[in-house]
């Protein structure tokens, strides 16, 4: 019964996600696994698979029907956002080629493009860029889940600097971010 999970509600489908392995991923989808499940707490298998940076996962999953814009019910990642944190660009890439909304945020106020800022993902932080986002754009919480939201304003330029990602600071600035941007309460410099 490829449904059956263990004491931890570990599923076939999710180990076959977080390993990445395609071949399982497509064995047990045609076996009637839903391409849409998920774990407890909303974990999409597709989610598994994008924050694991399976690329081949990710594509079985989206052939199958996953919902790419499935969220989280607390927090409310979608797999782009997990693949964006992890820093799989070929991940993202796909999803966005997918149809993927790369400008929704989370109640936190952070949008895939920030989550990239956040783990100093230059490539992914360039990719959301050439795609139309905009360096002086500011996070807007929503709501909390739990802990303290970024400041409201917060840039993706102030971001970079309050994580130590210096040089993707640089790169922000040579791609039109404001360097006396005050939004937040706090200078670049």
């Amino acid at each position: 019964d490829p449904t059956l999970a263990n004491r931890y509600g570990v599923t076939p489908i999710y180990l076959a996600c977080l390993t990445g392995n395609a071949s399982i991923v497509k064995g047990l989808l045609a076996a009637g696994i839903d391409p849409n499940s998920m774990r407890e707490g909303g974990e999409t298998a597709l989610m598994t698979a994008a924050r694991t940076g399976k690329l081949e996962a990710v594509r079985v999953l989206v052939d199958a029907g996953a919902d790419i814009e499935a969220k989280l019910p607390n927090g409310g990642q979608t797999a782009l956002m997990w693949a964006t944190a992890e820093g799989h660009l070929a991940v993202v890439e796909y999803l966005i080629e997918a149809g993927a909304d790369f400008k929704q945020a989370v109640p936190s106020g952070f949008t895939p493009l920030m989550f990239g800022v956040r783990e100093g993902h230059s490539d992914l932080v360039d990719l959301f860029l050439r795609k139309g986002e905009n360096p002086n754009a500011t996070i807007h919480p929503t709501g909390k889940r739990g802990y303290k939201p970024p400041k409201e304003g917060t840039s993706p330029l102030i971001l970079a600097i309050e994580n130590g990602h210096y040089e993707l600071g640089r790169e922000l600035l040579e791609a039109g971010a404001d360097p006396n941007d005050q939004r937040s309460g706090f200078a670049p410099l």
